[in-house]
């Protein structure tokens, strides 16, 4: 048999914290990448295919290669519009992108979400801290770890 996960389980509200931040942060992702892709329709909806062709293009020469559609913003749209990618970037004069780099940058955008949803917890979490101070409360002390603030326990 396998190892086992350990699961990060809390006890007071009866859930497994990892899975919870696992579930926020997808929510996040998936609202971030949504909103990108209506405000790239609003601005461009009226476009035409060559103009998008040239959106596509320039930032192409940015990068010095073909963007992946999660580069570019509207990139789902310009996928639906435009047809193939892989046909697309050889129109362009580029090398196809590996399904490889789309699996990096969705990593990369993962990660800056987990340390965006991490920063509002922790100010969260200062904010109701500095409310119990303000209310006279001893506050409690956090011990620093992974980015999980446990209380520490009581001697």
């Amino acid at each position: 048999m396998g190892k086992q996960k350990k699961v990060n389980w809390s006890f007071a509200r009866n859930m497994d914290v990892d899975a919870w931040r696992a579930r926020q942060v997808h929510k996040r992702m998936a609202e971030h990448l949504k909103q990108r892709e209506e405000s790239f329709v609003t601005e461009h909806g009226g476009d035409s295919n060559a103009e998008l062709m040239a959106y596509i293009q320039s930032k192409a020469k940015v990068l010095g290669r073909m963007p992946h559609p999660l580069e570019l913003d509207g990139g789902e749209y310009l996928k639906r519009r435009l047809g193939d990618w892989r046909m697309l970037a050889r129109r362009l004069g580029y090398l196809p992108v590996s399904q490889k780099r789309g699996k990096i940058i969705y990593k990369r955008l993962k990660e800056q979400e987990e340390a965006a949803f991490a920063a509002e917890r922790r100010a969260l979490r200062a904010k109701r801290q500095l409310g119990k101070a303000a209310k006279g409360k001893q506050p409690e002390p956090l011990v620093a770890g992974n980015g999980n603030a446990w209380k520490s326990d009581p001697d």
